[in-house]
């Protein structure tokens, strides 16, 4: 099983105007996402399925990453991987279907928490920017220290 985690690309700052839940991608974020699923394409032929945290920002990600990849996009909106998320719901998820290539729009720290869950013991201290995507293989089901990571890919932004 191949599992892509991917944090949402650059959103809007928060503001005490709009609740974090709402919290956009700027067309900076737009565009750097897009381009960076389309480069993506040299590495990966499709994902059986493309779950999603609920906040706007990550939603998008995964509309934009979903046009660029998959034929049929297939998304889904999961709670629990909101701000916060915790591993042992993340591998709940991911067992419960039967997909072999399955990519995850998050959060930091969350992202980060969730490498380091599933592909070790000890520390590891790495940066997951925007619009990033990370490979993780099983061989079987998911499980805690059971996942190789292959890469961990950062989106390039142009300034």
């Amino acid at each position: 099983m191949n599992l892509y985690l991917i944090r949402h690309s650059i959103a809007e700052n928060a503001s005490l105007n709009k609740k974090d839940f709402e919290r956009e991608l700027t067309e900076e974020g737009k565009l750097v996402i897009k381009n960076a699923a389309e480069a993506w394409r040299k590495y990966i032929s499709k994902f059986d399925v493309v779950f999603t945290s609920p906040l706007k920002r990550a939603v998008q990600t995964s509309e934009i990453v979903s046009s660029v990849i998959q034929k049929n996009p297939n998304i889904i909106i999961e709670n629990n991987l909101g701000p916060g998320s915790r591993t042992s719901d993340l591998i709940e998820i991911l067992n419960s279907t039967e997909a072999k290539d399955i990519a995850v729009i998050g959060h930091q720290p969350d992202l980060s928490i969730h490498i380091i869950n599933l592909c070790g013991k000890g520390n590891f201290n790495f940066v997951f920017p925007p619009a990033a995507i990370a490979k993780i293989e099983f061989e079987n089901s998911i499980k805690y220290g059971k996942g190789r990571l292959i890469f961990l890919i950062p989106a390039i932004v142009q300034s």
